[in-house]
């Protein structure tokens, strides 16, 4: 009996590291590398002109902008992509702790972006968010608005939701059984059940060819599931309290949704958020899903450029 649970355990760890090696092999790092305060962060930087700066959601990295809309808009603008502690190739760098209170929270991440924002000398930005990282943009926003132009959000998981968290982000917290899932059981898990969590990102519109630049297997790595997860499970009671403050927003805000988003509803985030921000503007798109920049970059690459077009000092 041991050894077979013995054998298994083997069979799993190996596994997960081919899951990770092979997305390794597949999505190197391409960008540069700058420490700020103490953690070593992955980033591109690419075109000349008014800065944006694009920040990715849960299970992503900056190749995600990369594989979209960072081509086009670095025609004309200096664009920045960050891979968020503990995502794509930034270190996590907060001893392992991960509580809301350390770098888990939109909020905690929106002051490391801030420190390396002045790390590279960058001024009055235009800040894009999807999904997990709206809230990240809008607390800088709210807490330094003189060094934001304007925020743009996409399909922004913005206010807290009703019910409980998926498995896959409690369990990694667990002592033992989490280790032994996030190190054994969800690389290859995550592999082989990846079709219908990225069909339900895309619903009610097919998946398109274009995502199979996503690199997202790189979410599946154990370090960076389990960052992941310690981000989502701050979500929440941060989103809590800062929804609270979205009245006070003083810079414009632009809320991109789309209307059949089955990821974070369109009536709990964007629709409330458009509702409470005094300069907002709103772009629904109908039969839209989660993963905008993949299904509608045009969109986004318009609506990013619509933020440069106000001006609220």
């Amino acid at each position: 009996m041991a050894v077979g649970v013995l054998a298994i355990a083997l069979g799993l760890a190996a596994a997960t590291r081919g899951v990770a090696a092979r997305a390794e092999a597949a999505y190197p790092p391409t960008g540069r590398f700058i420490e700020v305060d103490g953690r070593r962060l992955h980033y591109v930087d690419e075109g000349s002109g008014p800065p944006i700066v694009l920040l990715h959601g849960a299970y992503g990295s900056l190749d995600d902008w990369r594989a979209t809309v960072l081509p086009q808009l670095a025609l004309t603008h200096r664009v920045i992509a960050l891979d968020r502690p503990g995502h794509g190739y930034s270190e996590r760098g907060d001893g392992g702790a991960q509580t809301i209170d350390d770098v888990a929270s939109p909020v905690a991440q929106g002051r490391i972006v801030r420190a390396f924002l002045r790390a590279l000398d960058v001024e009055h930005t235009v800040l894009v968010g999807f999904s997990w990282s709206g809230p990240l943009v809008l607390s800088m926003a709210l807490e330094h608005p003189d060094e934001v132009r304007a925020c743009v959000t996409i399909n922004g998981a913005t206010h807290p939701w009703p019910g409980p968290l998926e498995t896959e982000y409690t369990l990694p917290d667990v002592p033992i059984a989490g280790f032994l899932f996030v190190e054994l059981i969800a690389a290859p898990a995550g592999a082989l059940l990846s079709d219908s969590a990225i069909a339900k990102a895309f619903a009610p519109q097919p998946v398109p060819a274009s995502f199979a630049h996503s690199p997202l297997a790189l979410s599946l790595r154990p370090d960076a599931f389990r960052a992941n997860a310690a981000d989502v499970r701050a979500l929440r009671p941060c989103t809590r309290e800062l929804s609270l403050r979205y009245g006070e927003l003083a810079v414009p805000v632009v809320v991109v949704v789309g209307d059949g988003d089955l990821v974070a509803g369109p009536h709990i985030h964007s629709y409330p958020l458009a509702d409470a921000a005094p300069t907002s503007e709103l772009i629904a798109i109908p039969d839209g899903g989660h993963q905008l920049p993949y299904s509608h970059p045009e969109v986004v690459v318009d609506a990013i450029e619509r933020a440069f077009t106000y001006d609220a000092r």
